[in-house]
């Protein structure tokens, strides 16, 4: 890019308005101090991107004190890239806007003209990139610099490395982001595992018993033999005791039939036969006359009743004999066997019986005593081996853990290394855009010998911050150079305070504005450097005159 000329100036900061300029290839702004030098080499980058020289796009660039009801506005002409020439004007203040080719814009159109506008104020005003903070500086370093392919920086790693990665990187700050997280992830899997495997621990540890044997089986299984034969065919032995309460019980409930129930139907029977006999006479009486009245229908009715109750009556009856005839004869039955059960032989069965029976509900207690004891044992014993099995699958699993926190956290490392073996590559790819200034991403530590993030800039040799103001603008204009070619953006070039260093290295393709302090002098656009030399002989020769006048004062 090329800037022809800024003109069309009106009230911006000191210049008079209808102030104008023309720029070559190189131009020399000259004045005293204090003449405007540096608001002329702050113009251009305003129309064009509304950025001051400290990097602000909030400056307030108007010389009048009502910025209300007024506008600054100034133009330039610049021809792009491609030799296109156009014409930019901006304007600030009641009205708000750009223009480019005399037609209406927007600040987001102009970047085609800059892009980066940071990278475009370090490339137009050096002293800029000095006013960054380090990490800004670096930022804007990195961000301009030539790409790496993921491809091309996987083969800047050793063999094993590349197999520990397991493969390229696109996005190798995301990429250490989440293996960080899953790092993270894992060890606090790793405090679950802990507590988890002291608890089976607690669990394994525990001592064993050993099961019991229930040593009187075999007297048990003779007992139940025994018991089993004695009730063989006589299943209905039983205490004389129970057999006599039955009977007593039998008895009740015949007499109870006998005399209670059956009696109460029977004169119930009597009743319904007594009304179904007088049936015949019963009358009905007229509510109005109060005479008596023959009714067929309802003695009709009445005998069908009777006779349902009086059959209802009579099956009860018969049910209650046939009830009473099978308690008879259990009865009959059952004194029967109470005669059978007092003789000797049945009494001393009975005993023997109830006999065997204690014993073996003894022996059985014991036995399922010893069985729920050794249940236990098996239950623990079963616990203790589960526990041990979960131990051992922890530590399997704590060691893949630890194993692959291991795998990750080398991983980290290499991608670490891999992003400063990019920015070197970067910075070998831009090596022929730097002469004397060095810029190191990356160092080496004294005590690991590892490589770690560093960021420093160097001007032969010598440490940036401890440069003189001298070398320090010569390295800015390296720097400066460098952010321009590999941008494409092709900016002019305003170096101001010049007078700082005796020599500046020309680039042709480069259009250079210099603004010289001159005592005396004021404010000239000069475009040969003889005719600057002339300007400041004239102001070394006042100077000296002013010093001689001085000296006679004082004599």
């Amino acid at each position: 890019m090329v800037i022809k000329n800024i003109f069309n100036i009106k009230n911006y900061k000191g210049l008079p308005d209808g102030f104008k300029v023309n720029f070559e290839d190189i131009t020399y702004i000259i004045g005293d101090n204090a003449k405007n030098k540096t608001t002329i080499g702050a113009l251009p980058l305003w129309i064009l991107t509304g950025y001051n020289l400290t990097g602000s796009n909030r400056e307030e660039v108007s010389n009048c004190n009502n910025t209300i009801n007024s506008n600054t506005l100034a133009s330039m002409t610049i021809v792009d890239n491609l030799g296109s020439e156009h014409t930019i004007t901006r304007c600030k203040g009641k009205d708000n806007f750009v223009m480019m080719d005399d037609i209406r814009t927007s600040q987001e159109f102009l970047t085609r003209f800059y892009k980066d506008v940071h990278a475009f104020i370090c490339s137009y005003y050096p002293n800029y990139f000095r006013s960054l903070k380090l990490a800004e500086q670096r930022d804007l370093l990195l961000r301009i610099l030539p790409s790496v392919s993921a491809k091309d920086a996987f083969k800047l790693l050793e063999k094993e490395e590349q197999e520990i990665l397991g493969g390229q990187i696109v996005d190798i700050k995301g990429f250490c982001k989440a293996r960080r997280a899953e790092i993270k992830e894992l060890k606090s899997d790793l405090d679950n595992i802990k507590g988890s495997k002291n608890v089976f621990i607690d669990i394994a540890v525990q001592k064993e018993e050993s099961p019991r044997k229930f040593e009187k089986q075999q007297e048990l299984d003779n007992l139940e033999k025994e018991y089993e034969k004695l009730i063989e065919n006589t299943d209905n032995i039983i205490s004389l005791e129970d057999l006599e309460k039955d009977i007593t019980k039998l008895e009740n409930k015949i007499n109870c039939n006998i005399n209670v129930e059956l009696q109460e139907l029977q004169m119930k029977q009597r009743k319904e036969l007594e009304k179904l006999k007088n049936v015949a006479s019963t009358t009905a009486t007229c509510p109005t006359c109060k005479q008596e009245i023959n009714n067929e229908n309802l003695i009709k009715s009445l005998k069908i009743t009777y006779k349902k109750s009086i059959n209802s009556i009579a099956e009860k009856i018969e049910t209650l004999k046939k009830e009473t005839q099978e308690l008879i004869k259990k009865k009959k039955e059952q004194t029967q066997r109470y005669t059978e059960m007092k003789t000797p032989e049945m009494q001393e069965k009975a005993k023997r019986r109830d006999a065997l029976k204690v014993q073996i509900n003894i022996l059985q207690e014991e036995k399922s005593k010893i069985d729920l004891f050794n249940k236990e044992v098996e239950i623990k014993h079963n616990e203790i081996i589960n526990a041990k099995e979960k131990i051992e699958q922890l530590n399997k699993s704590r060691i893949e853990m630890l194993d692959q926190i291991d795998k990750y956290t080398k991983q980290v490392k290499i991608a670490t290394r891999l992003n400063l073996l990019i920015n070197q590559e970067q910075m070998k790819r831009v090596k022929d855009y730097l002469k004397n200034v060095t810029i190191e991403f990356s160092g080496v530590d004294e005590e690991t010998g590892e490589i770690i993030d560093v960021y420093e800039v160097k001007y032969c040799g010598r440490k940036y911050e401890k440069l003189s103001k001298s070398y320090k603008l010569r390295a800015d204009i390296e720097i400066a150079t460098l952010i321009n070619k590999v941008t494409g953006i092709n900016t002019p070039m305003f170096i101001d305070d010049v007078e700082s260093i005796t020599q500046i290295s020309s680039n042709p393709e480069i259009q250079i504005m210099l603004a010289i302090v001159v005592k005396y002098n004021d404010l000239e656009i000069l475009y040969d450097y003889s005719d600057v030399l002339i300007r400041e002989r004239d102001s070394i020769n006042k100077k000296i005159e002013e010093s001689s006048k001085l000296l006679q004062n004082a004599a």
